[in-house]
C-alpha cells in the first residue's frame, strides 16, 4: 500500500511517537509510508532518525487562508502524483484540508487517529466529517473513544489500537554499573519515573510519598529522570523542591539518556504519578518491556494499561497516601514484586506487542481499501 500519514506536529510527545512507530512499522512490512510534518521540529529530527520519509513543504497548522489553499493544492498534487490510497491523520489541525483533498480526488480513503481525550463538538459539521467523508477512526485507548460515544455515527467505524513497545531480548546488558554511577548501595530498593517535570506528572505527590516510604525503610532509593534542559523553570523548580528535602542521597535527579531502556530495567517499580492526561501513557509499556512494574494514578488510559496484580498497581485515589500505600504492598514483598515484573514483560508481549498493532491497522486499511467508494 501507499499510505500519507500527518504528523503535523510541532514536538516529540506520546502522539507524534505513536505515528512515527506505526510509519516505521509499515514500512519495513514493505509499504511505501511518507510521513506529513512540519519542517525543522523534534518531530521530523525523530522521523528522519528512523529513516521515513518526511514530508514538510505543505503546511497544514497556518491561520492564513491563502496560505491553507495554497497547501490543499500542494496536498491534492502530492497525493495524486505519489497515488497515495491510504491517507492517515493524527492531528485534527489541517484535517478539513484532508477532506477537502478526499471530496475534489475521490482516489484514496480518510482514516483518523484520535490522541487527546477532548472529544470534537457534535456538530453539523463534525458529524458531516467523521459520519461521512472518514472512513475509519482509531483511538489510542478505551478513554479517548468513550469521549466519542455522543458522535453515535462513529459507532461502526470506531477502534481502539494501543501504542506498541519494541522488545529487546532480556537481560539487557548494561553500559553502566548504576550502583556505582549514582552511589546507590547494593542492597537498596530503587524506585523511578521518567518523563517531563511539569505538575501535572504528580512528582511533588512522589516526593511526599517517598518520605514516608523511608520512614518504614530508609533503604530505598528514588530515581527521577527527566527531559527537560537544564535551564527549564520546572525543572529548576523542581531540583530546589528537592533540595529542600535534604535527601541528596536518596533522591537522584539525572537528565536525557541514551541508555534510558536499561536504567528503567534497573529500576524495582515503576511510578506513573500523573494528575491528568495520560491518554497514551507510553512510559508504562516501556517499563513493562524491560520487566518492570509499574504503581499509578487511575487516571487517562492508566487504568486500561495497568492490570491490578498482574503488570502492576493502580492506586485508589491520586494522592500522596494511595501512592504510599500501594507502593508499601508491592516493595514489603520480594516475591510479589518479581511476580509482577513477569507479569508486566508478558503485558508488553501479549497486549503491546508491535506485530499486534500493526496487524490490527493494516486490517483497517484493508477493510476500508474495499469499501465501496
Amino acid at each position: 500500500m501507499k499510505i500519507l500519514i500527518g504528523s503535523n506536529v510541532h514536538w516529540w510527545n506520546a502522539e507524534a511517537a505513536y505515528a512515527a512507530s506505526l510509519a516505521e512499522l509499515l514500512q519495513n512490512a514493505g509499504h511505501t509510508v511518507h510521513v506529513l510534518t512540519r519542517p525543522g521540529t523534534l518531530n521530523e529530527a525523530q522521523l528522519q532518525k528512523r529513516n521515513l520519509r518526511t514530508v514538510s513543504h505543505i503546511d497544514l497548522n497556518s491561520n492564513n487562508p491563502f496560505r491553507l489553499i495554497y497547501s490543499f493544492f500542494q496536498l491534492k498534487s502530492f497525493i495524486k502524483s505519489n497515488q497515495i490510497e491510504i491517507v492517515h491523520a493524527h492531528r485534527s489541525e489541517g484535517f478539513l484540508i484532508y477532506v477537502l483533498v478526499l471530496w475534489a480526488l475521490q482516489s484514496f480513503k480518510l482514516i483518523k487517529t484520535r490522541g487527546t481525550t477532548r472529544p470534537p463538538r457534535n456538530s453539523w459539521g463534525n458529524r458531516k466529517i467523521y459520519g461521512e467523508w472518514t472512513h475509519a477512526v482509531i483511538a489510542v485507548s478505551q478513554v479517548v473513544a468513550q469521549r466519542l460515544e455522543h458522535m453515535k455515527i462513529l459507532s461502526h467505524k470506531l477502534n481502539v489500537i494501543y501504542y506498541p513497545v519494541d522488545l529487546p531480548e532480556l537481560p539487557i546488558p548494561r553500559r553502566s554499573d548504576y550502583h556505582q554511577e549514582f552511589n546507590i548501595p547494593s542492597h537498596h530498593q530503587v524506585l523511578g519515573i521518567v518523563g517531563r517535570c511539569s505538575p501535572v506528572k504528580g512528582h511533588s505527590f512522589l516526593l511526599e510519598s517517598f518520605q514516608q516510604l523511608l520512614k518504614e525503610n530508609p533503604n530505598r532509593t528514588l530515581l527521577i529522570v527527566y527531559k527537560e534542559a537544564e535551564d527549564h523553570p520546572e525543572l529548576i523548580a523542581l531540583k530546589n523542591i528537592v533540595k529542600s528535602l535534604n535527601k541528596n542521597e536518596q533522591i537522584i535527579m539525572t537528565g536525557h539518556r541514551e541508555d534510558l531502556r536499561e536504567l528503567m530495567q534497573f529500576i524495582d517499580v515503576g511510578v506513573v504519578s500523573s494528575t491528568d492526561s495520560e491518554v497514551i501513557c507510553r512510559v508504562a509499556v516501556e517499563f513493562f518491556s524491560v520487566g518492570t512494574p509499574v504503581v499509578a494514578f487511575p487516571v487517562g488510559s492508566l487504568p486500561e494499561v495497568i492490570e491490578n496484580g498482574i503488570s502492576g498497581y493502580l492506586t485508589s485515589e491520586p494522592t500522596s497516601e494511595a501512592l504510599t500505600f500501594t507502593l508499601q504492598k508491592i516493595l514489603s514483598d520480594e516475591t510479589t514484586l518479581k511476580k509482577l515484573g513477569e507479569g508486566a514483560r508478558k503485558q508488553a508481549e501479549v497486549r503491546f506487542h508491535p506485530k499486534q498493532f500493526l496487524s490490527e491497522t493494516v486490517n483497517i486499511y484493508q477493510k476500508v481499501i474495499t469499501m465501496e467508494k
